[in-house]
């Protein structure tokens, strides 16, 4: 596996974005994404979208040197991934 801007940014980005899957599949409201992927594919699925999500916001982020917008970038980035 290669990791575009290192192991250290993909795994930091890889945590942000299970932790907000497991947030927002707390939440009895949401109905987006992951609720649909959780539903007709189990865990696995899950895995599998966040790892395509991380692998995709590290393409997308490629050689960017962060100034303090990782967190404000990652958050619309999954708002629109996730629904």
């Amino acid at each position: 596996m290669e990791f575009t801007n290192g192991f250290d940014s993909w795994f930091e980005t890889h945590h942000e974005i299970v932790a907000s899957i497991t947030y927002n599949l707390n939440l009895p409201q949401y109905n987006g994404r992951a609720r649909e992927i959780e539903g007709s594919q189990g865990t696995g699925g899950l895995y599998e979208l966040a790892k395509e999500l991380t692998d995709k916001f590290e393409t997308l982020n490629e050689d960017r040197e962060w100034d303090g917008e990782f967190f404000e970038e990652i958050e619309n980035f999954l708002e629109k991934e996730l629904g």
